[in-house]
């Protein structure tokens, strides 16, 4: 009973986690090469922007996909947190710097498999995205769920449950 527990607190600290990554590596395919984006962002973007020159067409397209490296690697820094505080409330600034970190050599794995992409390319900018996506995560989890209360006395009653997690109190 007890080892079904640890592996279903396991999955759910864990596995969100790893499915995030699995999905930062499908973008990282020839699938979601420029080219092949372009195809499905460029016409969306004619149509919402008909006068548009091409060259600011391009633009766009170009500013929506280091949109996307902010967003992804934002999430996945999220994720690296919750996972590596789990239970534990309050903002943990170490946590904070192993996630900030953790992201970031994701971000060197990434642009290291699109090296090895035919159709893509490794960019060093864009670990940059990646890493101001991972600040930006991390800042807003610290804005959203609070930045104090790391430091509690043990065994003290934990006030905010962690994102994700419900409590309830026996006897409610």
């Amino acid at each position: 009973m007890r080892r079904t527990r640890v592996t279903r607190a396991g999955l759910w600290r864990w596995a969100p986690l790893a499915f995030w990554v699995g999905v930062i590596s499908i973008f990282s395919t020839e699938a979601f090469a420029a080219s092949e984006t372009s195809r499905y962002i460029g016409p969306f973007l004619r149509w919402l922007l008909p006068a548009a020159s091409s060259a600011t067409l391009d633009a766009l397209h170009t500013a929506m996909r280091k949109g996307m490296h902010v967003s992804e690697f934002a999430v996945l820094a999220v994720l690296w947190y919750r996972s590596l505080t789990w239970e534990r409330p309050g903002w943990r600034f170490g946590a904070g710097l192993v996630a900030l970190t953790l992201t970031v050599l994701c971000a060197v794995l990434d642009e290291t498999h699109q090296a090895f992409v035919p159709t893509r390319t490794a960019n060093a900018l864009d670990v940059g995205w990646d890493g101001l996506g991972a600040i930006c995560g991390l800042v807003g989890r610290g804005a959203a769920w609070g930045w104090g209360g790391g430091a509690r006395e043990e065994g003290a009653p934990t006030e905010v449950s962690p994102p994700g997690r419900l409590r309830t109190r026996s006897g409610d």
